[in-house]
């Protein structure tokens, strides 16, 4: 039975939640951006040149950060702690010299990433637009990465973004998954696209995605339910490293309402973190959340919120991954 909590724990516990208090950091965690001392890091993205449509993404680090202090926390249902399993840090954001850009940016925050990547931490990013998972992909996978070939992938999204060029670059914020698939970032076999939703331009849209990976649309979510995509998605990706990119569109706007391409009638938070829940025991080796505007969020930080939420989930499933590799140990397991 685990120990009643004494009266400064209680106290020090009641502040993690002052998310106004201190200098804000992702989840609270430190500083770190010299690299040294860190499993997993959190890293802003502060990109918005792939997106002709809303152009207020790169601001989207700076509000989780300060909405995030106070998610410095154990998730319920597994009461496993992932701060005290691993190094977690905050890396700082992702140097953007060729800011103006989008060709140029791409190598930059590519060769960012594969110094990360050669010491071994787990990325886990905070856009940006959806452009920022092409370079994250192209320093952690692939031929010429250190896990030799391609990863599987779980994409949460309300739009397919496997689209070709386009607005004068291929690296605009509809391409990612048809790069990664291309340049063999990501194996079509072992990736699965989940939640597309709302109306398209055009009925060949989405084509591209349906010729090479599982998807399952809204309409499937609801009507297959939570357990059975969840079991598929398993299924699909295997056991192998597996990378999970959540733009947060994919979500109700009466969840995430600040978002660069809003879509109607979107997934429930209780179906999205539902399906998160199940993906415990996968090899995730990076994640990234993607498309906040804070500039549209509510006087209530819904979307920072959510966003908040999504980052403590995706710590926690990379440190029971890490841990599991490194200890042999079920880091799901709860805490004795």
């Amino acid at each position: 039975m685990a120990q009643q909590m004494d009266e400064r724990s209680a106290t020090e516990a009641v502040m993690g939640y002052w998310h106004w208090s201190g200098v804000p950091t992702f989840l609270r965690c430190p500083h770190r951006p010299d690299l040294d001392e860190t499993d997993i890091g959190l890293i802003g993205f502060p990109y918005s040149g792939g997106n002709a449509i809303e152009r207020m993404q790169y601001l989207a680090p700076r509000a989780v950060r300060n909405r995030s202090t106070s998610y410095r926390r154990l998730l319920r249902s597994t009461c496993f702690d992932p701060f005290a399993a691993c190094r977690v840090s905050d890396l700082g954001d992702v140097p953007l010299l060729s800011i103006l850009n989008p060709d140029l940016v791409v190598d930059e925050a590519a060769e960012f990433y594969r110094r990360i990547d050669a010491r071994g931490i787990v990325p886990i990013t905070v856009g940006g637009d959806h452009s920022v998972t092409t370079p994250i992909l192209r320093a952690i996978a692939g031929p010429a990465s250190r896990r030799k070939g391609p990863i599987g992938m779980i994409h949460f999204d309300a739009h397919a973004d496997s689209w070709p060029a386009s607005n004068g670059t291929r690296y605009h914020a509809g391409a990612a998954f048809r790069i990664g698939v291309e340049e063999g970032l990501i194996d079509p076999a072992r990736t699965v696209q989940i939640g597309l939703h709302g109306p398209i331009a055009s009925a060949e849209m989405d084509d591209f995605s349906r010729e090479h990976f599982r998807v399952f649309t809204l309409e499937d979510v609801v009507q297959q339910g939570v357990d059975r995509v969840a079991d598929e998605v398993r299924r699909v990706v295997g056991d192998g490293p597996t990378y999970l990119s959540v733009d947060l569109d994919v979500l109700d706007l009466a969840y995430a309402p600040a978002v660069a391409d809003p879509e109607v009638n979107g997934m429930t938070a209780r179906e999205f973190f539902g399906l998160l829940e199940r993906f415990a025991g996968l090899d995730l080796c990076g994640a990234d959340v993607v498309c906040f505007c804070p500039p549209l969020d509510t006087p209530g930080q819904i979307t920072a919120l959510t966003a908040s939420e999504i980052l403590l989930h995706c710590v926690s499933l990379a440190a029971q991954a890490r841990l599991r590799a490194s200890r042999g140990v079920d880091a799901g397991d709860r805490a004795a």
